[in-house]
């Protein structure tokens, strides 16, 4: 049975977010080199609780709370790590994505009930904000796009990011990439909500 916060459940997935419906690159992220993985545990909360989002997430690697801290992201073509305001009028690193960069997370290890996942995001410009690609270990080549979501001009929590991975059978690997659309965009705690039943 899930305990309150705190819980520790086995698994993790995360998968990130965001491809625009405009068009955009193909570049997506490849399986070479995501091996197979066996059960994590990790650390679940509910973040969302005043936003009406009852579901249980937990965090992508490379980030606290509040923070992105980038640790085994690869960051190219003018992606960096930024100091700002966030939502709640505290102070705090994000991921600052411009347009035609891109970040790759490390390894994350999934299994199907990890299907979805929200992060806070700001959009600094308009136009299309995001494009997010996801791999898994089983994947024969390029990545699957991974939906759609743009920010505003303030913080906003993005909808529910599909991240595909109904079909996995048994743990895999998951890696995500995000590139900067024609919007430059701003973003942090990137959760993944495991959908689990207990």
């Amino acid at each position: 049975m899930k305990n309150h916060w705190g819980i520790t459940r086995r698994a993790l997935g995360l998968g990130m977010l965001i491809a625009t419906a405009a068009s955009g690159s193909a570049h997506a992220a490849t399986s070479s080199g995501i091996s197979a993985c066996t059960a994590p545990s990790n650390t679940l909360t509910q973040p969302y609780l005043a936003s009406g989002d009852s579901n249980w997430y937990t965090l992508a690697p490379g980030q606290r709370a509040d923070s992105f801290t980038g640790t085994g992201w690869t960051l190219t073509g003018g992606a960096k790590l930024v100091t700002t305001t966030l939502a709640d009028g505290t102070t705090g690193t994000v991921l600052d994505l411009p347009a035609g960069s891109t970040a790759v997370s490390p390894p994350m290890c999934v299994d199907s009930d990890y299907p979805t996942a929200r992060v806070s995001v700001l959009q600094q410009s308009n136009g299309p904000g995001m494009h997010v690609y996801v791999a898994y270990t089983a994947d024969a080549g390029a990545g699957q796009s991974s939906g759609a979501v743009n920010g505003g001009s303030t913080w906003s929590v993005s909808r529910a990011i599909q991240l595909h991975a109904g079909s996995l059978s048994g743990w895999q690997n998951a890696r995500y990439t995000f590139e900067g659309g024609k919007g430059a965009i701003e973003l942090y705690d990137f959760y993944v909500d495991p959908h689990s039943r207990v």
